[in-house]
């Protein structure tokens, strides 16, 4: 796989409901040269399953203990190659 030409971040917490059509809305682009950072900031709702449920290769979920939306983007950056 090359190297992303750009990442999508995406914090969440306890979102589930809106999630999988914020992922579906990036994934059907006619670009497709990206990553998408999922980061879980603590989330207790099923999250997890949601996202690995995607099954696609661009998809990066990551876990942390609730610290706010400002760590969690910032935490992305650190996963980022785009």
């Amino acid at each position: 796989m090359k190297q992303p030409f750009f990442s999508v971040i995406i914090p969440t917490f306890n979102r589930k409901p809106f999630l999988r059509k914020c992922i579906n809305s990036v994934l059907e682009q006619s670009y497709d040269n990206f990553e998408i950072i999922v980061i879980d900031d603590g989330s207790s709702d099923g999250t997890e399953e949601l996202v690995t449920s995607c099954g696609d290769k661009r998809i990066n979920y990551h876990y942390q203990r609730n610290h706010g939306v400002a760590h969690s983007r910032n935490r992305a950056l650190s996963f980022s190659k785009g």
